[in-house]
């Protein structure tokens, strides 16, 4: 029995090779996410598309190999030669986890769209903005947990003075850590703070923008980092997201209807500022509730 079939199957072979090799070069970037806010993502991609958001993509294919082989009977009267056809039939069903294109889609999607901003140009609240530059990250659970090991370790350090001398001149809250700032206060700020992850960036612009990220959405362990990194993140980094607060010199130029008189919540606003200012974000930072976060891949 003769058979061509076999030559049509690896030259099918060959060609789907060929594709996937062209489909891999077809690559230019690669990028690592740090961060994904899945939630805001999702809304946003399923506002811009119709049908919603893919969470998973299924690749079905099947292929037809026929052949034709010659197949001859004698049976001493009769002598004959017929073609007999095989066809063989080859399926094959791939499912793919489609979570992952979610952050590759929005960044499309918003700059098909034309709602990517570049950089900080005047930007108003609720701005979409792609920003790229360094960037740190402070655990405040971190420090939390920390102060008493830190105050050990300054007691620590001191020079060594006989008892009663060291236990009059010497007090762990009353030592300066920053201009203004002792260990006690510090240690009294971290106690009111939320739990926060805290992100400060700073684009090539050198204009600053303070952030807050929800752990679940890190890629990395928050714990890892501190171990790896410290706080400061080396590399470029990019950032998208919405600018939701603007330095204090902008918001006053914009801040034209003040609220009604009222001492005890004026004292507190007077409070709460300080604290912001202390612990969260400056006078002189955007704020802004990121969306992504990632780096090139080279």
């Amino acid at each position: 029995m003769k058979s061509n079939g076999k030559l049509l199957k690896r030259k099918k072979e060959l060609e789907r090779n060929g594709k996937m090799e062209q489909e891999q070069q077809s690559t230019d970037s690669l990028y690592d996410f740090l961060y994904v806010d899945n939630q805001r993502a999702s809304s946003l991609l399923a506002q811009m598309h119709g049908p919603g958001v893919v969470t998973s993509i299924k690749h079905v294919t099947a292929e037809i190999d026929k052949s034709v082989s010659d197949a001859g009977f004698d049976l001493k009267l009769v002598k004959s030669k017929i073609g007999v056809e095989e066809t063989l039939n080859h399926s094959q069903e791939k499912s793919f986890d489609a979570s992952w294109t979610l952050p590759i889609n929005l960044l499309d999607k918003l700059d098909e769209c034309g709602l990517i901003r570049r950089d900080l140009n005047g930007e108003r609240l609720g701005s979409t903005v792609l920003c790229k530059g360094k960037m740190r990250i402070f655990d405040i659970s971190v420090f939390q947990k920390s102060v008493p090991f830190i105050a050990k370790m300054m007691e620590m350090e001191q020079p060594k003075l006989p008892p009663k001398a060291k236990k009059s001149n010497f007090q762990v809250d009353d030592q300066f850590i920053a201009p203004g700032v002792t260990f006690g206060m510090m240690k009294e700020v971290l106690n009111i703070v939320p739990n926060t992850l805290q992100v400060d960036f700073i684009n090539e612009a050198g204009q600053t923008i303070w952030m807050t990220i929800n752990r679940d959405y890190l890629t990395i362990n928050p714990d890892d980092m501190v171990l790896k990194y410290g706080s400061r993140l080396p590399g470029e980094w990019y950032v998208i997201g919405f600018i939701d607060a603007l330095p204090e010199a902008e918001e006053d130029m914009t801040d034209t209807s003040p609220f009604e008189p009222n001492p005890m919540k004026d004292g507190i606003h007077g409070m709460l500022s300080g604290i912001r200012d202390l612990a969260g974000r400056s006078g002189n930072s955007y704020g802004m509730t990121p969306l992504i976060i990632f780096r090139n891949i080279q």
